[in-house]
């Protein structure tokens, strides 16, 4: 897996928690099945099964051990906790400090630290990330062919990185901010084995230094477990020796999410993506298929190259307060440039569950299961996919 993957799984872990209040409600026709949600959300789900087992149990501390499994890490154990903080208003989101530890089977291990704040009635929104990281995974090389192979290398990334965004709302629903990245990682093989004559040796060793510039729309009723609005984010990051970074790259992200209700508090989620990679990218930057996001059903990395689009759908039906169940279905491609998109399609489908571990809150332990074109994979995790 690629650095720049840990840092979003280090965002999940820590922040997942923070993607709870709610954003201003979309203006849009009523739906037949709007009253029905409206009445869901009207309960705001209170309480946190902590305060069943500990009576003074705060209901703002979130406390959820994780358990995972892959090919690549076997079994895994995750500790997340976050606590969030006072809001200044009901319609405000509330702003959240977290921690994660994770190891792993294999040998692999993480932690970090984060924290993500709304301030100016979610008019000002920051987030900052800190975390180091060890991880032990397959190179299957770069592009369609060398993940149809299915040879590898088992490699070794060793990494500490720090992260910073803010954000201003500069009219309703629109936010545009900057961002800052910086850290080291070395890359290594875990240990001797013959050499694969198609794949290059994948050791190095480098500081990276980036600034990010970000746009965002956001009209989506609830930032963590939404039911109606969208989010369409434009990202474009570069790499350059002013920064600190020993390479210079850029990285280019757009991606969308449409939510609507529908039925007895059920919802219908898409999203597309568009991400490419130019200039002296190492390969762990380079656009990475498969994941928890984008797609559900294939190892991380087994595909990447530095253009990539995904596109899925997935509903998700509450059966009560408790307990969601999703179905989902995607494909996407990774290629050199979007000309040699459309002939090597990576089609993915599955099935999950959700636990609400928060019902204030509504943060969900998750877990799914999907199968891809190499095989299956299974998911345990915090929060939704998208």
């Amino acid at each position: 897996m690629a650095l720049r993957c840990w840092w979003a799984s280090l965002a999940w872990v820590l922040l997942a928690f923070s993607s709870i209040a709610r954003a201003a409600a979309v203006g849009e026709i009523p739906l037949p099945a709007d009253q029905a949600v409206d009445e869901v959300d009207a309960a705001k789900l209170e309480g946190n099964p902590a305060t069943s087992v500990f009576a003074r149990w705060p209901e703002d501390l979130v406390l959820a051990p994780v358990p995972g499994h892959s090919s690549e890490l076997g079994w895994s154990l995750a500790l997340g906790a976050g606590y969030f903080l006072p809001q200044e208003s009901d319609d405000q989101p509330a702003s959240i400090v977290g921690a994660m530890a994770m190891g792993a089977e294999n040998g692999s291990h993480a932690a970090g630290l984060g924290g993500s704040f709304h301030w100016l009635q979610d008019r000002l929104r920051l987030v900052v990330l800190a975390g180091d990281l060890t991880y032990n995974y397959r190179f299957w090389g770069i592009g369609n062919d060398a993940g149809q192979n299915g040879r590898h290398l088992d490699i070794r990334q060793d990494g500490q990185f720090g992260y910073a965004l803010v954000m201003y709302e500069l009219f309703q629903h629109f936010y545009t901010g900057i961002g800052v990245l910086g850290g080291r990682s070395e890359v290594a093989l875990r240990h001797w084995s013959p050499p694969v004559s198609e794949l290059p040796d994948p050791s190095l060793e480098l500081t990276l230094g980036a600034f990010e510039m970000t746009s965002k729309i956001d009209t989506r009723d609830d930032l963590y477990f939404p039911t109606r609005g969208s989010m369409t984010k434009l990202s474009y990051s570069l790499y350059r020796d002013w920064m600190g970074s020993d390479f210079s790259a850029e990285i280019g992200k757009f991606d969308t999410n449409i939510y609507r209700p529908v039925a007895q508090g059920d919802v219908i989620a898409v999203r597309a993506m568009y991400r490419t990679a130019s200039g002296d990218a190492p390969f762990f930057l380079l656009s990475s298929f498969g994941g928890k996001t984008d797609l559900r059903g294939y190892d991380t990395g087994r595909y990447r190259d530095k253009d990539m689009y995904a596109v899925q759908g997935e509903y998700r039906w509450r059966l009560n307060p408790r307990w969601v169940l999703t179905g989902f279905a995607g494909v996407g491609e990774v290629a050199s440039s979007p000309r040699e998109f459309f002939h090597n399609p990576l089609p993915a489908a599955g099935v999950g569950a959700r636990y609400m571990l928060s019902r204030k809150h509504q943060v969900s332990l998750s877990a799914d299961w999907a199968v891809g074109k190499n095989g299956s994979q299974f998911y345990f995790g915090i929060g939704e996919a998208f």
